[in-house]
């Protein structure tokens, strides 16, 4: 018995061993290039904990159930459910107040959180509030005809499902809480056919209407006498449930008890109220300030609110207590949000801290090369020889200018040592000056509500924020648009960008140009334009100070240039519209007219995709990344010949989707030339439907479709030759009948749904390409191309394909985990991904962006331009030196035996 003791004793420890090693495996690189941020999305309700003041539950929009910490904000649990409101939208959340005297209809069956999600089929679930465990779940599904407006509150361990039957009936069923099992046999119907969905909302157990100039509150548990009326002094036109206690409506400027029916609050500013303990709160907001009262009495004021708060701010959730020094006032613990979902806690007249929640619902990213440093500059201005006194190149000017920059050097050194040197520029304060290679970059993200971020990609600190107000995307879900207008290459000109977008208030334009590094504006700021906006995209060629020109043409296809001194540049530019819901794509060229200074539009084709009866409806176009560069224009073949790529940088390629008389289900594929309106290439997958996602580059198209028919989700590769022969290795003409390519094609299993695809880019293309895809479990896979390649075309692919590396034919995509780039860092609900060159030609910079950000870099090819970590510096030196050593010692002995020889 003592030697097996001994024995387990032995094997343990060895396992010990073995596991921590494996554990340890890589563990130095994790965070060391990457970075991941968790968010909530803009929040719909809220409670704090009434038995720990410093957590608070929430729910928001983005279907999350979440637990936030009051100390520092930081997500202590998060529950993401579906995405889709059927089933994944939060309609009701109920937060045990007292957890200590009611935990429970069953004993054996607590719950501290309750939530109702989605209609088809309506989900009750249980929570535990300290760790967010699920402790029971049950169901049902409703027969009615318009199951979404469904409404629910909970009385004393029972759940009541509300149906209103608008301008007729509703409906209450009673419900165990943690059970689900119905407490009556049949559900109450109770007649109101004066309920309308515009005027009606529910408060706890009262359903209130206004009906005129009557407000009718309807006490659904009530058995008789179920029906007060209240006289108002004249039509309201506002109806809504008041935050915090229960039973308080506000109609029109009136705050109203339902219990008694009385008006507790005449709201004369329409500022926010909230009531809490029958307390109430009054939030005012005006010229970035903010004050919350209490009967007269100053609760919280804050001056010079931070600009990501100044945004009409609601009170959530708050947790009030009388002041020790004066029991008469109030001290409060508050949770407020904003419109664009950034969420704060406010204690003792102080922000503890702020939650970001808009970076959810991201519409544009671009990564920007940050400014150069002093000495950078410095540099950077005698290379370029700008000052016109010393334009000269003579040996005596050069050294003249070596010697002044040396001499400013010192200079500005001592003054900034005795301080009075001039302030550190905002970039060089805040660090943001660009490294040696390339990697430490800017991120300016644009969110749907109009608020932009300036992000370092490195840290994942926000630089700035700005929030545009009556801002809005297109129609036809297009968002909004951000163009660079000038990088930070062209020193000492700052970096530029502009937002083109549509108030909200008249529709028409607005322009918005701005310096991405530090956030300022640029020139006048937000310019409201007098014309809507049909077309907007940056001209090819710089005009002056380096600054690309915008194009905008409005909807009576008029076109304006911004600046005006670059309305010279659109003639003959070729530019295209979609009509996505009727299928039709129309090209227009642009002709300037020098007599009169003016840009006119000429149709020259249209292409309709959406068939006779318009059935077909566009859901995806997928053009080529503006910045892209191909090294190489062919491929070698086993042979040493070379296929050429059929490179078209006018090519878009475009995704239809719609019903079908025989099929069921059609999607087609088509590769359409912008400028002359011809289809390349055109493909259709019968009885296939999205969720579809694309990815167009070089002369290959990869894209995601789910197959109806054999119920899995499939990936379709595309490559385009142009043959062993190339047409022009120069210039590119759509107008000169370009041949019709050799098309490749294969289609692969994959086990996954894809939520996203892009392809990595580099700054010369001379690194390998990969496709990355945003997977729905939250993983990022880097798939080699080679996996892709649609010449795999057999299962043993002959001795030709083995020399030109390409792999035996296999139907299944494997997901290796090892190409797992997010490792176990899941991103929840993935939307997109951003890549962008870095300095370094082997690395290619990530940004996964959905419910989380996630920033990375990967090297497709391997870091073929940098050293190795682990590169032995003094080995390399030392051998260095020995060699350098021993050339002059046998270079002496050489010489001694040469004049020895020579004596002889």
């Amino acid at each position: 018995m003592g030697k097996l003791t001994s024995y387990s004793v032995v094997i343990f420890v060895i396992l010990n061993l073995i596991i921590s090693q494996c554990n340890a495996l890589y563990e130095d690189q994790i965070g060391l290039f990457d970075w991941r941020k968790k968010f909530v999305g803009k929040i719909k309700f809220g409670h704090f904990d009434a038995t720990n003041a410093d957590k608070a539950i929430i729910a928001t929009d983005e279907n999350v159930l979440a637990a936030i910490s009051s100390k520092n904000g930081d997500i202590l649990w998060r529950k993401v459910f579906e995405k889709e409101n059927t089933r994944g939208e939060i309609k009701f959340l109920h937060v045990t107040k007292n957890s200590k005297s009611v935990t429970s209809y069953n004993e054996q069956n607590p719950f501290d959180v309750i939530t109702v999600n989605g209609y088809n089929p309506i989900l009750f679930r249980g929570w535990d509030m300290n760790n967010g465990n699920l402790i029971w779940e049950w169901a049902i599904t409703p027969t009615t005809t318009n199951p979404e407006e469904s409404m629910f509150f909970f009385n004393e361990f029972n759940i009541y499902h509300v149906l209103p039957v608008w301008n007729s009936h509703i409906e209450v069923t009673e419900y165990h809480a943690s059970t689900g099992q119905p407490t009556k046999s049949t559900s109450s119907m109770i007649s109101a056919g004066w309920i309308n969905k515009d005027r009606c909302v529910l408060s706890s157990q009262y359903f209130a209407c206004v009906v005129k100039e009557q407000l009718l509150v309807l006490d659904l548990l009530a058995e008789t006498n179920n029906i007060r009326t209240k006289a108002l002094e004249s039509p309201a036109t506002l109806i809504k449930v008041l935050r915090g206690q229960d039973n308080y409506i506000q109609v029109g400027r009136q705050v109203i008890s339902l219990d008694d029916l009385k008006i507790v609050f005449e709201n004369r500013d329409d500022d926010e109220v909230y009531i809490e303990n029958s307390n109430i709160l009054k939030l005012t907001q005006s010229n970035k300030n903010l004050k919350i009262t209490s009967d007269e009495q100053e609760v919280t004021e804050l001056n010079d609110l931070p600009e990501t708060l100044d945004n009409n701010l609601q009170i959530i959730t708050s947790k009030c207590k009388p002041k020790r020094e004066n029991p008469n006032q109030l001290a409060c613990r508050l949770l407020v949000s904003t419109d664009d979902g950034a969420l704060a806690l406010i204690q003792q007249g102080k922000i503890k801290w702020i939650r970001e929640e808009a970076l959810t619902k991201i519409t544009a990213v671009e990564f920007l090369e940050l400014s150069l440093s002093d000495a950078q500059g410095a540099m950077e201005e005698e290379l370029n020889n700008a000052d016109e006194e010393y334009s000269n190149s003579d040996i005596l000017s050069s050294m003249y200018r070596r010697l002044h920059s040396q001499y400013s050097t010192v200079k500005n050194i001592v003054l900034q040592v005795l301080g009075l040197g001039a302030p550190p520029s905002f970039s060089q304060r805040a660090g943001l000056v660009r490294d040696d290679f390339g990697l430490h970059k800017m991120m300016v993200i644009m969110t749907q509500s109009g608020k932009l971020f300036g992000i370092d990609n490195v840290s994942g600190k926000q630089h700035w924020v700005k929030i545009l107000k009556n801002f809005e995307g297109f129609a036809n879900g297009q968002s909004a648009k951000l163009l660079i207008q000038r990088t930070s290459k062209y020193y000492p000109h700052p970096a530029q960008c502009a937002i083109i977008a549509k108030d909200k208030n008249t529709g028409n334009g607005i322009l918005y140009q701005f310096n991405p590094i530090s956030g300022q504006s640029i020139d006048k700021g937000v310019m409201n334009l007098n014309f809507k906006i049909q077309y907007a995209s940056l001209l090819h060629e710089q005009g002056e100070n380096f600054l690309r020109g915008i194009l905008l043409v409005d909807d009576k296809n008029n076109v304006h240039v911004l600046p005006e001194t670059s309305l010279k540049q659109v003639d003959g530019f070729f530019l295209y519209t979609v009509n996505k819901p009727s299928g039709i794509l129309t090209g227009f060229l642009l002709q300037y007219d020098e007599k009169t200074n003016t840009a006119n539009m000429m149709p020259t084709w249209t292409v309709n995709l959406g068939g006779t009866d318009n059935e077909q409806k566009i859901t995806h176009i997928a053009s080529k990344n503006a910045i892209e560069r191909v090294h190489s224009q062919g491929r070698v073949l086993a042979d040493r010949s070379v296929l050429y790529k059929y490179i078209n940088p006018n090519l878009i390629a475009v995704v239809t989707e719609g019903p079908d008389s025989i099929h069921k289900y059609i999607l087609n594929v088509y590769l359409i030339d912008v400028v002359s309106g011809a289809v390349v290439f055109s493909m259709s997958h019968r009885r296939a439907k999205g969720p579809v996602k694309i990815v167009h580059s070089e002369n290959w198209l990869v894209y995601s479709f789910y197959n109806e028919k054999i119920r899995r989700n499939e990936i379709t590769s595309i490559e385009l030759y142009e043959g062993k022969v190339q047409t022009n290795s120069t210039t590119w003409s759509s107008l000169n009948s370009p041949p019709v390519p050799l098309v490749e094609r294969q289609t692969y299993i994959f086990s996954s749904t894809i939520a996203a695809l892009r392809e990595t880019i580099t700054e010369k293309g001379i690194t390998n390409k990969h496709v990355l895809m945003g997977l729905e479990t939250g993983s990022v896979l880097e798939m080699p191309w080679m996996l892709l390649d649609p010449r795999r075309q057999s299962m043993v692919p002959p001795e030709k394909q083995r020399e030109e590396g390409i792999i035996p034919y296999i139907p299944e995509l494997v997901v290796q985990h090892e190409n797992i780039i997010n490792y176990n860092q899941t991103i929840a609900r993935i939307n997109g991904i951003y890549t962008a060159p870095s300095g370094l030609e082997s690395t290619c910079l990530v940004l996964v962006y959905g419910l989380d950000l996630f920033v990375t870099r990967v090297s497709p090819s391997k870091t073929f331009d940098l050293l190795k970590e682990d590169f032995d510096y003094f080995l390399i030196s030392t051998v260095l030196i020995g060699l350098i050593t021993a050339s002059y010692v046998v270079k002496h002995l050489a010489a001694k035996k040469t004049i020895k020889q020579a004596w002889k």
